[in-house]
């Protein structure tokens, strides 16, 4: 294209005075000689063009879709996210003032280097909820559930992250209008290292032909299904703690409580997060879904959502205290049940499936599974008979019609009341339990 046609094009979109004297400093032309130029380049657009331009006309707008179309995707696809980002030390103190944690290995970055790590780990929650934002995925209708969320690698504040994420599964649900979406997401850091996996699980208001939802799913709407459990996985985070565990006794031990099999815990630290905090956090991890912003369009009460790691989030803090103290953590599962608004209190549970010494020092595993509730004193406004066990002791996951069925029988005041369920699995120091004889 000529630099007479260029210039034509551009003088059309009303840009000409910057264009017009560029293009007299490159071709030493008068402004005259170049406006006349490109006058008869103009006269030379179809008529259609310039009756656009004329008063009164009308323009119509696009809206431009940056999110994956899904509804063509299938396992095995991978997607490159091409953003990368950054954590601060100004973000990482805005999560810890939203969510408690006490745990050292988060905060003291004494402690940190006492075992042989850079700094202060990012928490968890904070590293999860990062790998997991897809805005990309911003169209799903809602989350279904994490699973298999594994810790690899310490991720520090001042790191660059970046992510992929693989569909793993694809499946229609009952009623044909909706799709069930499985991906592995993963976290890396600037050096390529793999921090963080997890599977999430997303609802999306589209069907996919061929993804059958009565359980006869054929063979190419899901790829094999990976175990980060296995004792060979990736785990340089929980094996380098499990290395110091004798710099750590010596340290000394901050768990408060000891910790036993079937005990069911109710935790007092109940919170809420406000609508300018969720934006703030959602922003932070580039979340765009309307559902998190658009006041306007969702009633800000009942309507406008607290993103799906946000609500984790509280549930973890609810809970830090009296598990205290958290050194490592991975999630089995997690499964919504019903969806949390901006002001809504939070309080948890805990029920301890399986408490296991780790190697001759203080460490001990701990498998439990923890329950949100929101707007429900656990103390004071349940029933004294106690809750059906079923909720605590099922060794398969709980989905919603699953746990609603059980309040609805067993402790109707649960009914709609519980948000999330999670399966977790964490590695802490044990109260040390001095023996003096008499």
């Amino acid at each position: 294209m000529s630099l007479q046609s260029i210039f034509s094009r551009l003088y059309y979109v009303g840009r000409q005075s910057r264009i017009l004297d560029t293009i007299q400093k490159s071709q030493r032309l008068t402004f005259q000689e170049v406006k006349k130029s490109a006058s008869r380049s103009f006269s030379s657009f179809p008529d259609d063009i310039q009756l656009g331009l004329s008063d009164g006309a009308f323009i119509h707008g696009e809206v431009l879709d940056h999110a994956v179309d899904l509804r063509y995707s299938r396992p095995g696809d991978r997607i490159k996210v091409p953003y990368e980002l950054t954590i601060t030390d100004a973000m990482q103190g805005l999560w810890h003032s939203c969510f408690h944690s006490q745990s050292r290995i988060s905060t003291s970055r004494i402690f940190a280097r006492k075992i042989n790590l850079q700094d202060r780990v990012m928490p968890f929650g904070l590293v999860l909820f990062l790998t997991t934002s897809m805005t990309h995925g911003d169209a799903a209708k809602v989350q279904v559930g994490f699973g298999n969320v594994v810790y690899h690698w310490p991720a520090y504040s001042g790191d660059t992250f970046t992510k992929s994420f693989e569909v793993n599964e694809i499946r229609n649900t009952s009623d044909g209008n909706h799709t069930v979406i499985h991906f592995t997401c993963e976290l890396f850091n600037q050096r390529g290292q793999l921090c963080m996996t997890a599977d999430k699980r997303l609802l999306f208001e589209f069907s996919v032909p061929g993804a059958e939802g009565d359980g006869s799913v054929d063979n190419t709407s899901m790829v094999p299904h990976r175990d980060p459990f296995d004792p060979n996985a990736n785990q340089h985070l929980r094996d380098h703690l499990l290395s110091k565990a004798e710099t750590m006794c010596d340290i000394g031990s901050q768990s408060l409580y000891q910790l036993t099999s079937g005990q069911l815990i109710f935790h007092q630290m109940n919170r809420s997060i406000t609508l300018s905090q969720s934006q703030q956090l959602a922003s932070l991890v580039r979340l765009t879904h309307p559902r998190y912003f658009d006041t306007r369009r969702f009633n800000a009460k009942t309507e406008i959502m607290i993103p799906a790691g946000l609500g984790l989030g509280l549930l973890m803090s609810s809970s830090s205290r009296d598990l205290h103290e958290i050194l490592h953590e991975e999630m089995i599962s997690c499964n919504y049940v019903n969806s949390l608004h901006p002001g809504d209190v939070v309080s948890g549970m805990s029920f301890i499936k399986s408490v296991t010494s780790q190697g001759p020092w203080d460490f001990e595993t701990v498998v439990l599974r923890t329950i949100a509730v929101k707007n429900l004193d656990l103390v004071r406004d349940l029933d004294k008979r106690g809750l059906p066990i079923e909720l605590f002791t099922s060794n398969h996951s709980l989905y919603t019609r699953d746990i609603e069925r059980i309040c609805k029988n067993s402790c109707p005041q649960l009914c709609g009341k519980i948000v999330l369920v999670c399966d977790r699995k964490i590695l802490r120091q044990s109260t040390r339990m001095e023996t003096f004889l008499l």
